[in-house]
């Protein structure tokens, strides 16, 4: 019997791991909760922990703290698992099928879970609630901790079973490419079969054939076998090369896997996680339309509605930098500007005015002492600043009135950077407009990664590898390194 899914996704994958800690997670309250209560050991081993800890034994307490933990179960739980599904997701514990090689999961789970501890510990203290003794908790997280990877280990082997003997979510992928990294990757695949993928076609390069031929070729093979997914592993491909690759992939709409060290910069600067064969990364990049139209609603709804809500508690301090800026130089507070921003459309975009009056003006005067390549233009000490202007720009508060860019629907709290037209008219490559497919943002892979010190063809391959593998897990780990960078003022000038 075949029980193939058809879907492109990942998300099936990441459900199923999802599923798997949830029921982790109640196995390990109700055996803490029987641990603790129920059990001589158990009754002396917290016993000592709490004195351990300087705190008294809870005597009379116990029968009321059983009581709440299981008159409460289910809220207890929901609470603990939303914190730990968050938690994971920024570890990368549910990558879908991002990965080939297996990954060892254990720290990163045990370090999850210490941060899920420590979190509820400082809301405990900030509320002064003694009730919940810390000692549960501190078991709660170590039994789980034991139950998630026993879970999901079982899931995974019970995954393979169903593939080899049910034929069950069997993902055939095309693989292009000829040298010794295409030989290795293939020989994994076919010896580990991860995730479900074998490879169905394989495709060698020819040197003298056109790159558009080539095309064809993966996307003749692909639809043969009606693969799931295609892999790319050929080093001497340019940039330009891949970026076509990969806008094919996403007229198909499949994933792709992609080697080369072309992209190092991603797991170099950006940190993003991904697969080494000979020393080079095999990043992936998801479908690009697997979120779906009603998602991308959603999406853009809460982005407004929270930039609507900054804006509101954020008053006093814009108020302060207006106030700041109109006292220590002459013009506007607000410098509206016309950028690039989805399709290439332009639109006007907000910012606190940095520069003296007509520094406009003055950039043909000092073309000639750009420190940036490309089509940037940034110079470490630019005399149009203010000293005002100056400190907004290393701590990016001169980027807030974008906000209301946001509410307005011009812009995005996360997506590529918006360039002015004069950066905009030196692109030099077709795929760098390709950073231009989704709404630009206030903040992004490319800003938190080294922002000014980041070269710019850097700089189109960090936006589009976002704008195809966009999601929640992404965009938080964004926003925390967002401030990280902010704080440290990395790259900013």
């Amino acid at each position: 019997m075949d029980f193939r899914i058809r879907n492109d996704g990942a998300g099936n994958l990441k459900f199923l791991y999802g599923a798997a800690d949830f029921f982790a997670l109640v196995a390990a309250y109700f055996v803490t909760l029987r641990f603790r209560f129920h059990s001589p050991v158990g009754m002396q081993f917290f016993d000592a922990l709490n004195r351990l800890l300087g705190v008294g034994r809870q005597g009379p307490l116990d029968s009321a703290l059983e009581r709440h933990y299981a008159d409460y179960a289910y809220r207890n739980i929901f609470l603990v698992y939303a914190t730990l599904v968050v938690l994971y997701a920024l570890r990368n514990l549910y990558p879908g099928r991002r990965f080939l090689k297996p990954r060892p999961i254990i720290w990163d789970i045990m370090a999850a879970n210490v941060t899920a501890l420590l979190i509820f510990y400082a809301y405990w203290y900030l509320r002064r609630n003694e009730f919940h003794p810390r000692s549960l908790f501190f078991t709660l997280m170590l039994v789980h901790a034991g139950t998630v990877i026993l879970f999901r280990s079982l899931l995974t082997r019970g995954l393979c079973w169903l593939r080899e003997r049910r034929s069950f979510d069997r993902r055939p992928v095309v693989l292009a490419g000829a040298g010794r990294e295409a030989d290795t990757i293939a020989a994994l695949v076919e010896a580990l079969r991860p995730h479900g993928l074998c490879v169905a076609a394989r495709l060698r390069f020819d040197p003298d054939k056109p790159f558009d031929q080539t095309l064809r070729d993966i996307r003749r093979q692909a639809d043969a076998c009606r693969a799931h997914a295609l892999v790319l592993a050929e080093r001497n491909l340019s940039i330009g090369q891949i970026m076509l690759f990969l806008e094919q992939a996403a007229a198909m709409g499949l994933p792709a896997h992609v080697l080369s060290d072309k992209l190092t910069v991603l797991v170099r600067e950006a940190s993003v996680p991904a697969d080494f064969f000979h020393e080079a990364p095999l990043v992936y990049f998801e479908d690009s339309a697997a979120t779906g139209r009603f998602a991308g609603r959603c999406r853009r709804g809460l982005e407004r509605l929270a930039a609507a809500t900054l804006l509101a508690l954020l008053a006093p301090l814009l108020a302060l930098i207006g106030l700041a800026i109109r006292l220590t130089s002459r013009g506007p507070v607000l410098f509206v500007q016309e950028r690039i921003g989805v399709n290439r459309a332009p639109f006007h975009m907000m910012k606190f005015r940095t520069m003296y009056q007509a520094a406009d003006e003055m950039q043909s005067q000092i073309e000639a002492f750009n420190e940036s390549d490309g089509p940037l233009f940034k110079i470490r000490r630019d005399p149009r600043v203010t000293p005002v202007g100056r400190l907004l720009r290393r701590l990016s508060l001169d980027e807030l009135p974008q906000l209301i860019n946001v509410v307005r629907g011009e812009m995005a709290l996360i997506g590529p950077r918006p360039l002015p037209r004069r950066d905009f008219e030196n692109y030099y490559e077709e795929w760098h407009y390709g950073r231009h497919a989704g709404l630009p943002g206030l903040t992004c892979l490319w800003q938190v990664s080294g922002r000014s010190l980041v070269h710019f063809q850097d700089m189109c391959v960090m936006d589009i590898y976002y704008l195809r593998n966009r999601d929640w897990a992404l965009d938080l780990q964004i926003l925390l390194r967002t401030v990280r960078a902010v704080f440290f003022a990395h790259g900013a000038y």
